[in-house]
């Protein structure tokens, strides 16, 4: 039976063996794994997916065809331009320089005598690509890039070897070459962009310098602005127009509890004139016990102990803590001077008062039961024991509203401070708020320009119709949209609660204001209480509390040092 037989030659199958035996129709090569001849994917790189075949035609004739190869099939070194019929012998090669084969048959059909090839050469013959010569390589080109004009050859030649060898290592010195050039450039190519990355480097450092130079230029020049503007003297204006929706209006309602019963204290009532057994007239009674006249204080129906109170405050903290005035947020712990007068005043001969004499208590200023009485404090009265509290007093209501708006926000007491008139209140709001700058490090001085902002009650009042728009209470209300009002000044007076003296015949100091900072403003008053004062850098330096009029109609006004409302928002020692 007739076999085709494939030698290979050259490439990864070199020096192997194939045979296929008939009858068969078509032998493919080529790198894909569906050829009946396959190469290494690697190693036969000039091998074609699909490189060539070997068709049989009527059992007797071999046709070799490319199959459109990348670097073409030859045929005894010639370029196949159109399929050929092979003879035993011929031999295929797979691109120039590529996997190389013998085609034969076995048996070896008869006439098919392969043409005579060349033999040795003498050795002054002159060579060609078609002289089978003893090369060596690496004689041919000793070195790719220094290749001398004349080919060196071996003095002693061990024998002939093909045409096809010869331009194999030609091919391959050829690929060396392309290598290392292909490596000389890539180094070449790894060393500029070498030299240009140092190079952008350091221009890269060169702007960062720049940059930073600028930046600190710039830094200094916004810091020179900041200071500007902080010394900028800021008029009244420029106050009002930043810290104008800061300053909050502030109503209250309290009255006095007994802490064991939770009940509220009454003024009691004690009639003064009779007739046929029934009480014509009654009058509020007070009594005078240790020196002091105070309400005579009774958990049955009387005379109500509380008051009302507005006043003003400013937001302090973007969370809804506000500071005003103590006699604001917690009036019971300030001097109470509504009094009904005249009243019965019973002055006690014992601690119970039990035995006491009735007299009349006379609605006259200058009387000393009543200067006595102007003195009173309802948080402070007998019933008060050191330890716990026995009387306190309670808000019904503490509502703040914002300038220009209608809506009363529920404010609860915080914190009252124990040695100033400054309390701290707290409103619940989901946005945050905007607050005051304050300053305790200000230097204060007289003459000083103030600016006093908050809600005097002589100031006129604005108010709206609200309409409901609740099913369940249509009926609407009328309701004041308070305005804070601008008042411009001076500090006319620094006084300080204590002084260090400095002479040894000084063994004492008072302050009849306590600490406070006198005032040149008078365009105010009442319902101003709690309201901030300004310094004309816009930092709040101390709280509006109170004002003075003498007999002759003169009025003063007084402010709280601003560092009395920062104590009480936080903790401090009272001793160490």
């Amino acid at each position: 039976m007739l076999k085709i037989i494939i030698k290979h030659l050259v490439g990864s199958k070199a020096n192997q063996t194939e045979f296929f035996e008939m009858p068969i129709q078509e032998i493919s090569f080529g790198r894909d794994s569906v050829c009946e001849v396959v190469f290494d994917p690697v190693i036969d790189d000039l091998v074609s997916r699909l490189h060539c075949k070997i068709s049989v035609q009527n059992d007797e004739e071999f046709l070799l065809t490319d199959s459109s190869s990348r670097n073409g099939t030859f045929l005894n070194n010639s370029r196949l331009q159109a399929p050929q019929i092979l003879q035993a012998g011929d031999v295929v090669q797979l691109g120039k320089g590529g996997a190389e084969f013998v085609f034969d048959l076995d048996p070896r059909p008869t006439g098919n005598d392969r043409t005579t090839r060349l033999g040795n050469l003498p050795a002054d013959f002159d060579l060609s690509r078609e002289t089978r010569i003893d090369i060596n390589a690496e004689q041919f080109f000793p070195n790719p890039f220094e290749v001398s004009e004349e080919p060196v050859f071996s003095s002693q030649p061990s024998g002939t070897i093909g045409r096809k060898t010869v331009e194999r290592l030609i091919d391959q010195a050829e690929t060396h070459s392309r290598k290392k050039l292909i490596n000389i450039g890539a180094g070449l190519i790894a060393v500029i962009l070498a030299v240009s990355g140092y190079f952008i480097y350091k221009s890269d450092q060169e702007k960062a310098e720049i940059q930073e130079t600028l930046d600190a230029t710039q830094l200094s020049q916004k810091r020179k602005l900041a200071e500007l503007m902080a010394n900028k003297a800021l008029s009244s204006a420029d106050i009002f127009k930043k810290y104008g929706n800061s300053t909050v209006f502030i109503e209250a309602s309290w009255k006095l509890i007994d802490i064991p019963t939770g009940k509220q204290f009454f003024q009691r009532a004690i009639c003064v004139s009779k007739h046929k057994g029934k009480c014509q007239e009654k009058r509020p009674a007070y009594r005078f016990v240790n020196g002091a006249v105070e309400p005579d204080l009774t958990l049955e129906a009387g005379y109500p102990v509380g008051g009302e109170f507005a006043g003003s405050g400013f937001v302090v903290n973007e969370n809804g803590y506000i500071l005003t005035n103590r006699h604001v947020a917690a009036g019971w712990q300030t001097q109470n001077r509504h009094f009904e007068l005249p009243g019965a005043l019973k002055i006690c001969q014992n601690e119970g008062c039990e035995k006491y004499d009735l007299v009349t208590l006379p609605d006259d200023p200058n009387n000393k039961y009543v200067i006595s009485l102007n003195n009173w404090i309802p948080s402070k009265s007998i019933y008060k024991s050191l330890h716990g509290k026995s009387v306190e007093g309670r808000n019904d209501y503490l509502d703040v509203t914002f300038p220009k708006t209608g809506l009363r926000i529920p404010a609860h007491l915080v914190r009252v401070s124990d040695s100033a008139d400054v309390a701290l209140i707290k409103i619940d709001t989901p946005q945050r708020l905007e607050s005051v700058d304050m300053s305790a490090n200000d230097l204060v001085s007289a003459g000083e320009t103030i600016t006093v902002m908050g809600y005097p009650g002589v100031s006129p009042d604005i108010a709206v119709k609200m309409d409901s728009k609740d099913p369940l209470n249509r009926e609407g209300e009328w309701r004041q949209i308070p305005d804070p009002t601008v008042t411009g000044g001076n500090i006319g007076k620094v006084i300080e609660g204590s002084a260090k003296t400095v002479s040894d015949s000084v063994n004492g100091y008072f302050s009849e204001m306590g600490d406070v900072y006198q005032l040149t403003v008078n365009a105010t008053g009442n319902g101003n209480s709690g309201g901030p004062v300004f310094n004309d850098k816009g930092h709040v330096i101390g709280i509006f509390s109170y004002g003075k009029t003498d007999q002759s109609g003169t009025a003063i006004s007084f402010a709280v040092p601003i560092k009395h409302g920062q104590e009480i928002m936080g903790i401090h020692k009272l001793v160490q």
